[in-house]
């Protein structure tokens, strides 16, 4: 049988359970204005940015979050989903990237300078990011410690986006004047230029993955305390 819930674990299984109806909430509410406010454009290429992609991503595994912890709440019992745990890692990552791109944007070297001070890039490049982390840095650990390429998980959402981007832009489904970020811009950027850039985000991307697994497993085993039976993955 899963462990029960200890009254730590009850208190932040109740705090994820805000958090994850906040992040739905306000990534539904901010996908809606980002569509509707451009009524003049295709929307196909709002789907060109990793925020957008980030966000519908992360809004969905918190819908999907949500009964889980209806549940443990209701039941008293802890529950470890492995695959639901490393969907949310994806996520956690995801948009720790996103959020540290909007800060490094800021920068007059970067050619990518978006603006967020809109409801729904604020809500996309900061405000979700943010709770994302903190909700997955609360959340429950698998009992066994991890193996390093599990780590590797975290990079789902980035491969997909980055596969079918590229691709797009190759084709030329995504014209040169659509192209969302200057290092995927293959006309104008050499090679030698866009291949280490992607070694850099790939390496970045696993440097998050440890910090956030190894800082949700300090965080969970230190709720659950010395002498409570361990929690067994589902």
């Amino acid at each position: 049988m899963n462990a029960m819930l200890n009254r730590h674990e009850r208190a932040a299984a109740r705090v994820n359970l805000l958090l994850s109806a906040a992040i739905f909430a306000l990534g539904a509410a901010s996908l809606t204005v980002s569509v509707l406010s451009k009524p003049q454009e295709n929307y196909f290429y709002e789907f060109r940015y990793m925020t957008v992609n980030g966000t519908v991503f992360t809004t969905l595994i918190s819908l999907i979050i949500l009964p889980v912890y209806a549940v443990q709440l209701r039941t008293g019992k802890v529950i470890v989903i492995k695959q639901l745990y490393f969907f949310r890692l994806s996520a956690a990552v995801t948009e720790c990237i996103i959020a540290v791109v909007i800060l490094l944007s800021f920068f007059p070297l970067v050619p990518d300078n978006p603006s967020i001070l809109s409801f729904d890039s604020f809500n996309m490049h900061v405000v979700i990011p943010l709770l994302s982390i903190l909700s997955f840095l609360m959340s429950e650990s698998p009992a066994k410690a991890i193996h390093p390429l599990m780590r590797l998980n975290c990079a789902w959402l980035i491969t997909l986006y980055a596969v079918v981007v590229i691709t797009l832009i190759i084709t030329g489904f995504i014209p040169q004047e659509k192209i969302p970020y200057s290092f995927l811009d293959f006309h104008t950027r050499p090679l030698h230029y866009i291949i280490p850039f992607g070694f850099f985000v790939y390496s970045f991307t696993y440097v998050l993955s440890v910090l956030l697994t190894e800082g949700n497993r300090r965080l969970f085993f230190r709720r659950r305390g010395k002498g409570h039976p361990p929690v067994r993955s589902v």
